[in-house]
């Protein structure tokens, strides 16, 4: 099976050496969108904003932070993500190769926030 289909990082996936920087454009949504560990795990969430190399969203659970989620995103189908951190109900995951914005069909609003 697929590492990405699985939930699991790809074999030569290293943290340190495919950090990617917060410093790009978001944008912010208020859209439902099904968060995956797995096949037979799913929770659904609110996605507050979105960049090419990430997304913050409203989220119900506990979701282990540096795990691997699938993210289900309109116009690009599963997107793999790294969760980066959560405090209450908000949480914030790390794509794991960038997203184009123009090809996501979630409706928003650009901003400039870090």
């Amino acid at each position: 099976m697929d590492a990405r289909a699985s939930g699991s990082p790809p074999e030569d996936y290293d943290p340190a050496i495919n950090y990617k920087s917060r410093r790009a454009s978001r944008l912010t949504v208020d859209e439902a969108a099904r968060l995956s560990r797995s096949a037979t795990y799913h929770v659904e969430i609110n996605v507050r904003n979105v960049s090419p190399c990430g997304f913050m969203a409203e989220c119900p659970e506990a979701v282990s932070i540096g795990s691997y989620v699938l993210l289900d995103v309109p116009g690009l189908g599963r997107v793999q993500a790294q969760v980066r951190w959560q405090v209450g109900s908000r949480m914030g995951g790390m794509f794991t190769d960038p997203i184009s914005l123009s090809r996501c069909e979630w409706v928003g609003e650009k901003t400039d926030e870090a």
